[in-house]
């Protein structure tokens, strides 16, 4: 966990501030090999209750919609814990892949909250599963294309992070090359 923890991106953290996913600016350059584009990716931002107060909040409702209360009872103290395997690929490419490993409080938060970045982003959920072992042990594995995942600024922080604010701990962040 660590330093990841700090940042207090998780449904469960406490404190008076919440967090916002709002758009970075984006800057378009046109040079000799192209268009890049800088920016533009949806991050986590504090806010805080007294800038909330003072109306300095500009994000919309559908940032706030994914509150972990709709999806478990918050007073539970014990939960166990379900795992998510989700492997991004850029869409046209499928032999690299960004894999993100961890474990959840609830794996529909998370599927949610992940599908909602990514169709944010442009792109899209190509398999979704959830399975239940026994009836305890749930887990989540998904596939998403996400454009400009190799891009500048690359989209795999953004996916990082949604991951993170859905309630994940990642445990394990790979890349994997499929070479033929």
């Amino acid at each position: 966990m660590g330093d990841d923890d700090s940042f207090g991106l998780f449904p469960w953290a406490d404190g008076d501030s919440e967090i916002h996913w709002l758009p970075e600016e984006r800057v378009t350059l046109f040079t000799p090999d192209g268009l890049v584009q800088i920016g533009g990716s949806i991050v986590p931002r504090r806010i805080s209750s007294s800038d909330k107060k003072q109306g300095k909040s500009k994000t919309s409702q559908r940032f706030q919609r994914f509150q972990e209360s709709d999806y478990m009872d918050p007073k539970q103290s014990i939960c166990l814990g379900a795992l998510f395997d989700i492997a991004a690929t850029n869409g046209l490419d499928m032999g690299r892949r960004l894999c993100i490993f961890g474990f959840c409080r609830s794996v529909e938060m998370l599927s949610d909250v992940v599908e909602d970045i990514v169709l944010e982003q442009g792109g899209e959920v190509v398999a979704a599963e959830k399975a239940s072992k026994g009836g305890l042990q749930e887990k989540l594995t998904m596939t998403v294309a996400v454009p400009l995942l190799w891009g500048v600024p690359p989209a795999s922080e953004t996916l990082h992070l949604a991951v993170q604010s859905g309630g994940g701990i990642v445990e394990k962040v790979y890349w994997q090359w499929d070479f033929l």
